[in-house]
């Protein structure tokens, strides 16, 4: 329930909500070109901004409060205004639009989770990382009560006490800096180190990401976490920056360009779209029987083993169902195409089960699709196909529903609904906890954010206030400008959804390159599937240039050296011993992440202004 409460009020949701729909109108007189096609006034509907709407030009007392309030915060000084004081009665009337297509598509993400639990942990038997060291902490041999096991091993203490140790003395010589030296000023940085491998090598400068290959930071937590994956994972997510390495010294050598990040994000959504054609085809017989059941067509013996399991998965695939074909109901009436609505949820819920299988096979603690659906659409259809107004909301609404899924729901679904089948819990009573949940953590979530931001402003988040807000209406607005220079404006403004279609005119190199990461992803999964001592996973191409990979390689190459020399020489009976020691490692690093911020908390309660030491412990 903790893990499934953290979505709403960081990336996944609410650090870009106000902002995109409030800083628009902020920005949009330095943005003449977005006045000139009326972007914010005539593709996209009145209902969903708080009241009142500026596209009418008047400008009234109730502007200055609920927009330009928003702009400069109604705070006076560190005296914040209570919630009743705030302007809240101008965004009940986009709540309304927009609450339900949140709630849906979270409703669905949970139901999806929930659908291929089974399959993932008992049928592939997923090793789910995160899982394991969490429910770690709960283990108490015996029925008994009392400490966890955990904290009675030397080895969770050996691996604990010297990464706290460290950790600490980081942290507080940027407290006091004049007293205690920082740990490079006493020893060789370990934990970090940088190569000019690049000034060495220009080639290197003509491929996207190439500073990852000139330094790493190294994480404890992951190294730990990489000790709990297969050997083949922690090695593929080590080698990602060196395979974009070769491809793009490849393609720089064979074209004399540079391989453009656009190239890259198309193909990463193609190997999206292809590893769930590979995650289909391997649950395909108990996929088939669950949704059998779920439309009553199936009995209970069609599934392996009649366990609670399956009828939570039963349960699951209907609320899937139905949460999916309310969210594109919902959909299709903001952006105004039914098509596209079915096209971005699809794309959606791709990206989203995708990235929660990354999650749960090898336990990086952060990642991001690197592309949205929004724009895989403008590549592979073209903006006439798409039509100005469902152009407008999807590529906007982007910034709301997909931003930045680094802290998305339903990797900690995954990980919640593992630890908790570990641990005996009736899954069909939690489905229902874990929604009740999702719906509580999103209006909390909702009131404080509004609060917060309504109080300070928005501009403290420097990238959530100008990038998101400015990035997609200038992308829309260019792509209003090809339509209007190539004379299909008008038409696909006044075409029907389905006659839209035959518009389309995609990037033939963009195109390219989605089958080539949905060929490439498929062919490596077909060879694990054929040859189980093949080196490679898939997840090569599902991480490869992404900001997650270029920030971990290092960390997951550690752990997966540290574990193929423990399982050399002392075998699998030494390797389940050492677990408590990276286990260590990861609750030292964490426990002083935590510290920091309780700290951090403490300063802001008693001198009223953020803390000035800030510690960057983790990637991300």
């Amino acid at each position: 329930v903790t893990l499934v409460a953290c979505f709403p009020p960081t990336s996944g949701l609410f650090r870009y909500f106000h902002r995109v729909i409030m800083l628009p109108w902020y920005y949009l007189s330095s943005h003449p070109d977005w006045g000139m096609h009326g972007l914010l006034t005539e593709y996209l509907r009145p209902e969903l901004f708080p009241e009142p709407w500026p596209g009418n030009g008047v400008m009234s007392k109730e502007y200055d409060t609920v927009y330009r309030g928003f702009f400069t915060g109604l705070a006076t000084g560190s005296d914040a205004l209570p919630l009743w004081k705030l302007p809240l009665g101008a965004w009940v009337q986009p709540m309304l639009r927009w609450t339900p297509l949140v709630f849906l598509m979270s409703l669905s993400i949970i139901a999806l989770q929930f659908l291929v639990h089974r399959q993932w942990s008992r049928h592939e038997q997923l090793s789910y990382p995160v899982a394991q060291v969490a429910s770690s902490f709960c283990q108490i041999s015996g029925g008994r009560r009392g400490l966890p096991d955990l904290f009675k091993s030397r080895l969770f203490w050996w691996g604990f006490v010297p990464v706290f140790c460290l950790l600490m003395l980081q942290y507080l010589s940027q407290w006091y800096p004049e007293t205690i030296p920082q740990i490079s000023q006493m020893m060789p940085d370990f934990k970090r180190w940088d190569l000019p491998i690049s000034t060495k090598i220009p080639i290197l400068k003509k491929i996207p990401n190439y500073w990852a290959i000139n330094g790493q930071t190294l994480y404890f937590t992951i190294i730990g976490l990489a000790f709990f994956v297969s050997s083949e994972i922690s090695l593929t997510m080590g080698l990602a920056p060196f395979f974009l390495v070769l491809l793009g010294s490849l393609y720089f050598l064979g074209t004399g360009a540079m391989i453009e990040d656009s190239y890259l994000e198309t193909g990463r959504a193609g190997t999206f779209v292809g590893y769930t054609m590979i995650l289909l085809f391997t649950g395909r017989h108990y996929f088939r029987a669950v949704f059998a059941r779920a439309l009553g067509f199936g009995r209970r013996k069609e599934v392996c083993e009649e366990t609670e399991d399956d009828d939570v998965s039963v349960i699951a695939a209907r609320v899937l169902m139905l949460g999916t074909f309310g969210f594109t109901i919902v959909l299709s009436w903001m952006c105004q195409s039914w098509t596209m609505a079915i096209f971005y949820g699809l794309g959606m819920m791709i990206a989203y089960l995708v990235i929660s299988r990354i999650v749960c096979e090898s336990g990086i603690p952060f990642v991001q699709a690197g592309w949205n659906p929004g724009d895989l659409l403008l590549r592979l259809l073209g903006p006439a196909a798409i039509g100005p107004h469902a152009l407008t909301f999807l590529v906007w609404g982007t910034g709301v529903l997909a931003q930045d899924p680094r802290e998305c729901l339903i990797p900690y679904v995954a990980t919640g609904i593992k630890a908790a089948d570990d641990s005996g819990v009736k899954l069909r009573k939690l489905f229902w906890i874990v929604i009740a949940a999702g719906g509580i953590a999103l209006t909390v979530a909702y009131f404080s954010s509004t609060s917060a931001l309504y109080n300070y402003n928005p501009m403290g988040d420097s990238y959530a206030a100008k990038y998101p807000p400015v990035e997609y209406f200038d992308r829309i607005a260019r792509n209003f400008n090809v339509m209007k220079a190539s004379g299909l404006f008008e038409e696909s403004l006044h075409s029907s959804a389905l006659q839209r279609l035959s518009l389309a005119s995609s990037s033939p190199v963009e195109t390219h390159y989605f089958f080539y990461g949905m060929i490439a992803v498929i062919a490596c999964s077909m060879l694990r599937l054929r040859f189980s001592k093949f080196p490679i996973h898939p997840l090569l191409f599902l991480v490869v240039g992404t900001y997650p990979s270029s920030q971990s390689w290092g960390s997951f190459m550690v752990g997966w050296f540290i574990k193929m020399l423990v399982v050399r020489f002392g075998g699998g009976g030494v390797y389940q011993k050492m677990k408590p020691l990276f286990i260590g490692l990861i609750a030292g690093e964490l426990f002083v992440i935590g510290l920091s911020v309780f700290v951090d908390f403490l300063y802001f309660f008693v001198y009223g202004t953020p803390s000035p030491i800030k510690i960057n412990l983790m990637p991300g």
